[in-house]
């Protein structure tokens, strides 16, 4: 390989894996949102058509019907734990909450790409959004063990137990959970995978500073030869 198209070469890399990084960086901003969204959305489980009442439970927040005119009243404040319905219902708002607060950090870390090696950044953003990941997971596990509850019986019946809902259904704001936490893992992967390929761009550039020094070598000697001659 000639060094003119070793230099084409590895500007053309440069530039692919910056086009990808502003990508990843541009779904992980995507990401944060959808998690706050995921967190504030009282729609995670809800009655259905053969339900007793109407209703719908969140991780802290939960709205119920009144028996007269079906209006909504809503109960439950993120700041007030003792709010929450159960045990399981306050862990998995934890853990969501946690999730929320580690993927505004990454972006705040983003910051660091202008004073920090791109590497280092890829890799401690990957490593939060895989705790991230890790946070949802959990929630999405333990969230289902608090259907045992006399609130939640009111509106999905009688037989409503731990992960079982009865006359309920899951919601909306429980599936774009599981979305997120598998989206989050794969952008955990793909940075994983952006600092080691940024890892190896540095080993290019010594390579290429390697091959700077000895066509320098060889120039300065062909003109000594050159003059010796003369």
């Amino acid at each position: 390989m000639t060094q003119q198209s070793f230099v084409k070469e590895k500007t053309s890399l440069k530039w692919t894996m910056r086009i990808i990084g502003f990508i990843w960086m541009f779904l992980t901003a995507c990401f944060a949102i959808l998690n706050i969204f995921i967190f504030v959305q009282p729609q995670w489980i809800g009655d259905s058509l053969a339900s007793p009442r109407a209703g719908h439970f969140g991780l802290y927040s939960y709205c119920i019907s009144t028996i007269d005119d079906y209006e909504f009243e809503c109960h439950g404040i993120w700041l007030n734990f003792r709010h929450i319905i159960n045990v399981p219902f306050a862990v998995a708002t934890f853990f969501v909450g946690l999730s929320v607060l580690l993927i505004l950090l990454c972006l705040v870390f983003f910051l660091f790409f202008i004073f920090l090696r791109s590497r280092f950044v890829y890799f401690l953003c990957s490593l939060i959004q895989m705790f991230c990941s890790i946070s949802l997971l959990v929630a999405l596990i333990v969230y289902p063990s608090g259907f045992d509850h006399e609130t939640i019986r009111t509106v999905c019946g009688d037989n409503a137990k731990d992960f079982h809902l009865d006359t309920c259904q899951i919601r909306w704001a429980y599936i774009l959970a599981m979305i997120a936490c598998f989206n989050v893992t794969i952008l955990a992967i793909l940075g994983f995978i952006l600092g080691t390929k940024h890892d190896n761009q540095g080993h290019m550039k010594k390579e290429y500073g390697e091959l700077s020094e000895t066509s320098d070598e060889r120039t300065v000697s062909e003109r000594t030869s050159m003059q010796s001659r003369r």
